[in-house]
């Protein structure tokens, strides 16, 4: 087996399909990429065996095979490289050799047919959206998904494929996201399913210029196939809780402030909150509203006021700053209105005016303030 690519043609791929290798592993195998060369075309797939991803690109003098490279070291070589052609000769043995017109190099490949087989999507159903819908969705929703690994089904998002529209929900048990898109182009699949985060992050960096992306949804699996890049992802099958039992329908006192006014003031006094707890407490009155903190290991204290329009009796209610920080940073209008019922439950945050594609709900749940 023998190809040559240009350094920052590779460079680049391996940058990509790095981001499907998995930081620690008891399986090397898959610390490796799979390099499969087919007459002058080149695909290399990496698989962390939960996420996979293809690439394809055009190679000079090809000869046809697969060795499966440590994908460490190729990426150190390559990128340390000058912009030149880089000529791989793969031996019998699984040798590889690497040649640039500065000096030659050897890596010990492993045989093609330990590497993991690509995943098979069974019984698939394709839909398609608008892309800049798509990316929209990945926005709003991924931050609020949870980062714990013993909540698994938590660490995805909800996608949820009607025939009227389609719904976008992820909670980490803090907060939650509900996102409604009411004209989305769908083709032939109707249902739900969860789909990891990690997935969704990496589609966000690689989705194409292109009016719209269709996804082919599994048994299992869920993949997008691009011009040149296939990512595939295994589905979470776990059932996902019911997050509309846990919207509040009965909030009644409604909080307008400036977004922009308002994150920044809480940037600034959460500097002075408890760096575990991260807590601050927002006091509310008609005209202005009070943002306090106090760390009592360290004697810091933080306080501003703001203007605000508020309709409900006077209320003390607490938040994780962090928390209400990324809400605030991923609410797209220039004031908001916060519903709220008591210092105990959780808030809305939605939009002043919903526009007619778009109904979205962010929910927060407060932290209980010590007398």
């Amino acid at each position: 087996m023998k190809f040559s690519i240009e350094k920052n043609t590779l460079l680049t791929q391996l940058q990509i399909l790095s981001k499907a290798i998995p930081t620690r592993s008891t399986l090397p195998i898959i610390s490796c990429a799979l390099f499969t060369t087919k007459e002058n075309r080149l695909k290399i797939r990496t698989t962390d065996l939960e996420i996979s991803i293809s690439l394809n690109c055009s190679v000079e003098n090809g000869t046809d095979g697969s060795v499966a490279i440590p994908m460490q070291k190729l990426m150190e070589i390559t990128h340390a490289m000058p912009e030149s052609m880089i000529r791989f000769t793969v031996s019998d043995i699984g040798k590889v050799n690497i040649d640039c017109e500065t000096g030659h190099y050897t890596i010990m490949g492993q045989p093609a047919d330990e590497f993991p087989a690509e995943q098979l999507i069974e019984n698939g159903q394709s839909f398609t959206v608008s892309t800049d819908e798509l990316r929209d969705i990945i926005r709003s929703t991924s931050y609020a998904a949870s980062k714990d690994d013993m909540k698994p089904v938590l660490q995805g998002v909800l996608f949820q494929v009607g025939k009227d529209g389609f719904v976008s929900v992820a909670t980490d048990g803090h907060r939650l996201v509900k996102l409604e898109k009411k004209e989305m182009h769908s083709l032939d699949y109707t249902g739900a399913v969860v789909v990891p985060i990690k997935f969704l992050t990496l589609l966000l960096a690689q989705l194409e210029e292109k009016d719209e992306t269709t996804m082919l949804i599994g048994d299992n699996h869920i993949q997008i196939n691009m011009d040149k890049i296939m990512v595939t992802s295994r589905i979470i099958k776990d059932p996902y809780p019911d997050y509309e039992g846990v919207i509040p329908k009965d909030n009644n006192k409604t909080l307008v402030v400036n977004r922009d006014h308002f994150f920044e003031a809480i940037k600034r006094v959460s500097i002075f909150s408890n760096k575990s707890s991260k807590q601050i407490a927002l006091e509310l009155t008609e005209n202005s509203v009070t943002i306090t903190t106090e760390d009592p290991e360290n004697i810091t204290t933080g306080k501003e006021t703001l203007d605000c329009n508020y309709d409900g009796d006077p209320m003390t209610i607490g938040y994780n700053a962090s928390y209400l920080r990324e809400v605030l940073q991923h609410q797209q209008t220039d004031e908001i209105k916060i519903m709220l019922k008591s210092p105990l439950n959780a808030g809305l945050f939605v939009p002043l005016e919903q526009n007619d594609n778009d109904n979205k709900t962010t929910l927060l749940m407060p932290i209980r303030l010590k007398d």
